[in-house]
């Protein structure tokens, strides 16, 4: 799990381009609230940086990054540099939040209500300064491109601000897929070949045989966003690793074929001989292109 969820991170820095030193250059034009809680248990896990354009008024589009790591690790940092930039450059606010991790505790449904709690709070910071968040994009990768797709594809009519895209890099879409328990899913640690189920079995909340789902499969489904890809889903952009030994390339190939079906406006990004860092230049290029067309398109 090290090595490759360390390989992941790596990468994943450039998807909404960290590379710029944007707390330095650009908060001067922005009002920027770091570290903000947005539930009453004043615990880290439950917060969010939020950057907006200063002269922003009235209704304003939302961009809301999510973090991967399993579901289990990771941090919202690993986007706040790239916050500044986006809203300035775009006009928009951006945002990024922890959750709480998938434990024994605490299954996928916590997450996507921290998801709501946070847009609550985020909307009601912008209120303050007569902004109204009334619109947002979502995105992520890995476990944050996961809670993207589902957040946005099932809390269309109830999130506190409207989904109204999404842009995300290898994120599971079906948990039904057996890649995802088997020993060359490169997620298990040599020591515990069981991880992924164990994680998966946290966040749907029921425990399942690899060989035999069971009951469980339900479940599954329930949390898989590819059973959600239909007539009234949001736009979506989405890329994925053909060499991804984390997440199966054909999760993401199931997620094609459903959206293909409807007539959702939908873009797949193939990233040829990546894994799931989505390491291959050219093709990020492309889902870059696509992130800010998104932005101008759906959230302007």
């Amino acid at each position: 799990m090290a090595t490759g969820i360390g390989t992941f991170f790596k990468n994943a820095k450039s998807f909404i381009n960290i590379r710029f030193a944007g707390y330095i250059r650009y908060r001067g034009n922005n009002r920027t609230f770091l570290n903000e809680h947005y539930t009453e248990n004043k615990i880290w896990r439950q917060t969010y940086d939020l950057v907006f354009p200063r002269n922003a008024a009235g209704n304003t589009g939302l961009v809301l990054c999510i973090h991967g790591g399993a579901w289990v690790a990771g941090n919202k940092d690993s986007y706040t540099g790239s916050l500044f930039q986006v809203s300035e450059e775009k006009g928009v606010a951006a945002a990024c939040l922890n959750y709480r991790y998938v434990s024994d505790k605490v299954n996928f449904d916590d997450l996507i209500d921290d998801i709501s709690a946070a847009l609550s709070a985020i909307k009601s910071k912008g209120a303050k300064y007569g902004v109204n968040f009334d619109k947002v994009l979502l995105t992520g990768i890995s476990a944050g491109g996961h809670l993207s797709l589902l957040y946005a594809y099932t809390q269309k009519e109830a999130a506190p601000v409207k989904p109204v895209c999404v842009v995300e890099l290898c994120g599971p879409t079906n948990f039904e897929d057996t890649f995802f328990y088997s020993p060359e899913n490169g997620l298990n640690p040599s020591s515990n070949p069981d991880f992924t189920r164990d994680i998966v079995a946290n966040g749907i909340g029921c425990t399942f045989d690899p060989a035999d789902f069971g009951s469980a499969g339900e479940a599954m489904k329930k949390y898989s966003p590819v059973n959600f890809a239909a007539e009234n889903a949001v736009p979506t952009v989405f890329g994925h690793g053909e060499q991804d030994a984390l997440v199966p390339y054909r999760n993401a190939l199931d997620l094609k074929s459903k959206l293909d079906e409807t007539d959702v406006e939908h873009t797949f990004v193939s990233f040829p001989d990546s894994g799931h860092g989505c390491e291959d230049k050219k093709s990020m290029h492309t889902v870059m292109q696509l992130f800010f067309k998104y932005i101008d398109t759906y959230l302007k």
